[in-house]
């Protein structure tokens, strides 16, 4: 956000090493002061909810309170979806940071996907991919890209994949399949598309597994289904990649090979001939 990144990049070295801490925090992943509290925040940086109190009164609010109801009005507000609004944030934070940050936000998101690998929602977001009948995928916003890279992949393992974009206004594909069970997949990051939650519904309403890929800040999706995969915000970046998500997904499909086992072998083994004879590789 524009105003906070400004206030942080003006308090420069007046900033003591624990607010330093609070504005890096504050900086690679800006949504976090609309949505949590100081104790939270105070919780997951091992300081105090005082250190975070003086942090925000630092940079000119009234308390940390106060910065949460500007900072709510900078990110839903009429401005909040312009991207040149974005780019500010994005410049003006840039100024302030330490690039080693990145390595631990790449690194963040690798561990999240790691951990979610061994828990038992993960096995079930597994079987769900593996054994339904119809798979389904969806990326909204920018994340269309990660939905057919993940659908294509899996093609080559088994039947009946299909990678929506909603082209048509209504997800066609989906409803009018005859599948007898279907497994949705939707991603999406902050600020989350419209159709999300509502193609999540009708779906689960339908009988579907529905599975969600998203940022830590999606609050629709766990009304929803209990197969939510949740990772760390990357809004560090601006226009970025998702390592964490592009992680999950690639793992995603590593697992779901090894629980297909001789299937996706054989699914393979017939793949290859059209691949043979269709060959898009000069020998």
């Amino acid at each position: 956000m524009t105003e906070l990144a400004q206030a942080i990049a003006s308090a420069g070295k007046s900033l003591t090493r624990l607010e330093q801490r609070v504005a890096n925090y504050i900086l690679s992943r800006p949504e976090a002061v609309a949505i949590e509290s100081s104790a939270e925040i105070a919780k997951k940086l091992n300081v105090s909810p005082m250190t975070v109190s003086r942090f925000f009164k630092k940079l000119g609010y009234e308390s940390s309170s106060d910065a949460k109801t500007q900072i709510k009005v900078e990110l839903y507000g009429p401005g909040a979806s312009r991207i040149g609004h974005r780019f500010d944030d994005f410049s003006t934070a840039r100024m302030s940071r330490d690039f080693g940050s990145d390595q631990q936000v790449a690194l963040a998101g690798i561990n999240h996907a790691l951990k979610h690998r061994e828990t038992e929602r993960w096995r079930q977001v597994v079987q769900a991919v593996a054994e339904s009948e119809g798979v389904f995928a969806v990326g909204f916003q920018t994340m269309h890209y990660l939905a057919a890279g993940l659908s294509m992949r899996l093609r080559y393992v088994r039947n009946n994949v299909v990678a929506l974009d909603g082209s048509d206004g209504v997800y066609g594909e989906f409803f009018s399949s005859d599948a007898t069970s279907k497994a949705l997949i939707i991603i999406d990051t902050f600020r989350y598309g419209a159709n999300g939650p509502r193609l999540a519904q009708a779906a689960r309403d339908r009988g579907a597994e529905v599975i969600v890929f998203c940022d830590e800040f999606c609050e629709w999706a766990n009304d929803i289904t209990d197969k939510v995969i949740a990772f760390p915000s990357e809004s560090y970046y601006f226009l970025g990649l998702p390592v964490g998500i592009n992680f999950g997904l690639n793992i995603l499909i590593q697992d779901v090979i090894a629980e297909l086992g001789d299937r996706a072998k054989a699914h393979i083994d017939r793949f290859s001939v059209s691949q043979d004879l269709f060959s898009n590789f000069i020998e």
